[in-house]
C-alpha cells in the first residue's frame, strides 16, 4: 500500500485523483489531504478518507478530531518531510510553487500536474527533476514514450491542442465573447483559469516551456498543433521518421492513474477508446494571428532569465482579471505583452529572488 498526499484535494485534478484512490482502497492510503481553505469540499474529503495530516493555504482555524491541521508555508516544510511515498501537486496557479520547492528539495516523489511550479523553478532544481511523474495529459504521453528512448533518437516533439472554444471564431467575434463561453472547455473538464488559457492559446505556451525544462529539449525540438479531437495528447518524431502517438479519451485519470500506479498499469474501469468511433483524426497549425500568446510567449520565453516567471505570474493576474469582468478577453494578449516588453529582472538565485519577481511583475500590471 502506498501512502500519498494530495495537495489541491478540492480542485479538478485533486477531485479526479481521489476517485481513483476510492476505486483501489486497499492500494493508497491517504496520509495528508491539502487545500486553499476549510470548505463543505475539504470536510467531505477529510471525513471520507481520514487523513493524519490536514494543510491549508490561509490562517482559518478548524477543530479537527485525532488529525494535526497545518497552515501555510511552516506547515508545507513539515508536511515535505513527513514519510510519504507519493506527492500529488494538484495546486492551480502559482500557489504551487511553494509545495514542488520543498518537497523536491527533500528528494520527495512528486506527482504533478501544476505546470508553473516547473515554469518558475526553472533550472533552479533541474537535478530533481528525474523525481517527477507529470500528469498534464501532454506531458505524462511524453513522458510515457520518451521513458523507452534514447534522448539523441529524438527529432521533435508535439504537443497537441484541442484549439478551445474559440477555434472556428474569426478575430471581430473573439471581442465580445463572455466568460462563460471561455471556460467552457469543448473536450476537457478543468479549472476556470486553465480553460481561459486553453482559449487564448497561453496554456499551449506553458506546456512547451514546461516540456522544455522538464525532459531537458531546446525549444526548437518542441512545436504545438491543433488537434480538434483532443484524442492523440503528445506525438514524438524520431530522428528516422517514425512517430509514437500516445491517444486516450479526454478524461485526466488516464494519466493520473499512469503516475499513481507507475511502473505499473492497471484497468481502472473508466470508459476506453474505440477507434471505429472516432471517426477521423486532424491536424492544423495554430492561428498565430487569433492567437497571438502562443507566439509572444515563447518568444520571450527563448529569452530565458526571469522572463518564464513573467510570464506565468502575468498571465495569471490578467486572467483574474478576465474572470472578475474588469477586462475582455481580447484584451489578455495585450495586457500581457505590454507587461512583458517593460519587465527587466534579473535571473533567479532562490526562492525568494522568485517571488520577488511575481510581485513586481503585478506592479508592471498595475502602472
Amino acid at each position: 500500500m502506498k501512502n500519498i498526499a494530495v495537495l489541491g484535494c478540492t480542485g479538478s485534478v485533486g477531485s479526479q485523483t481521489l476517485d481513483i484512490v476510492r476505486r483501489f482502497k486497499n492500494k493508497f492510503n491517504v496520509v495528508l489531504l491539502s487545500a486553499s481553505k476549510i470548505s463543505d469540499k475539504l470536510i467531505q474529503c477529510i471525513e471520507e478518507f481520514k487523513p493524519k495530516y490536514v494543510h491549508i493555504a490561509n490562517d482559518e482555524n478548524i477543530n479537527l478530531k485525532n488529525i494535526k491541521l497545518l497552515k501555510g508555508e511552516e506547515g508545507i516544510k513539515f508536511y515535505s518531510q513527513l514519510d510519504i511515498d507519493l506527492y500529488i501537486n494538484g495546486i492551480s496557479g502559482i500557489a504551487g510553487i511553494y509545495p514542488t520547492y520543498y518537497l523536491l528539495k527533500n528528494g520527495k516523489k512528486l506527482i504533478t500536474a501544476n505546470k508553473e511550479s516547473i515554469i518558475c523553478l526553472g533550472e533552479l532544481l533541474k537535478e530533481r527533476y528525474k523525481d517527477i511523474i507529470p500528469i498534464d495529459s501532454e506531458h505524462s504521453a511524453i513522458f510515457q514514450t520518451l521513458i523507452n528512448l534514447k534522448k539523441e533518437e529524438v527529432e521533435k516533439i508535439y504537443l497537441t491542442s484541442s484549439g478551445g472554444p474559440f477555434l472556428n471564431y474569426d478575430k471581430e467575434k473573439l471581442k465580445n465573447v463572455s466568460i462563460e463561453e471561455a471556460i467552457n472547455h469543448p473536450r476537457w473538464k478543468m479549472g476556470k483559469k486553465i480553460s481561459v488559457d486553453s482559449a487564448t492559446l497561453m496554456n499551449k505556451a506553458l506546456e512547451v516551456i514546461e516540456a522544455h525544462y522538464l525532459f531537458d529539449f531546446d525549444y526548437s525540438k518542441i512545436d504545438v498543433v491543433i488537434h480538434p479531437q483532443s484524442i492523440i495528447h503528445s506525438i514524438v518524431e524520431l530522428i528516422d521518421g517514425t512517430m509514437f502517438a500516445n491517444m486516450s479519451p479526454t478524461d485526466m485519470r488516464y494519466p493520473i492513474a499512469y503516475a499513481l500506479f507507475y511502473p505499473e498499469r492497471k484497468n481502472i474501469g473508466i470508459k476506453k477508446l474505440k477507434l471505429t468511433e472516432i471517426g477521423k483524426l486532424e491536424f492544423l497549425n495554430p492561428d498565430l494571428e487569433k492567437f497571438p500568446l502562443l507566439k509572444i510567449a515563447l518568444e520571450y520565453a527563448k529569452k530565458g532569465g526571469a522572463y518564464p516567471i513573467v510570464i506565468t505570474a502575468v498571465d495569471e493576474f490578467v486572467v483574474k482579471k478576465f474572470l472578475n469582468g474588469k477586462i475582455s478577453f481580447t484584451d489578455i494578449p495585450f495586457l500581457i505583452e505590454k507587461v512583458l516588453k517593460k519587465a527587466k529582472f534579473s535571473k533567479p538565485e532562490n526562492l525568494k529572488d522568485i517571488f520577488k519577481i511575481i510581485n513586481e511583475t503585478k506592479k508592471l500590471l498595475e502602472e
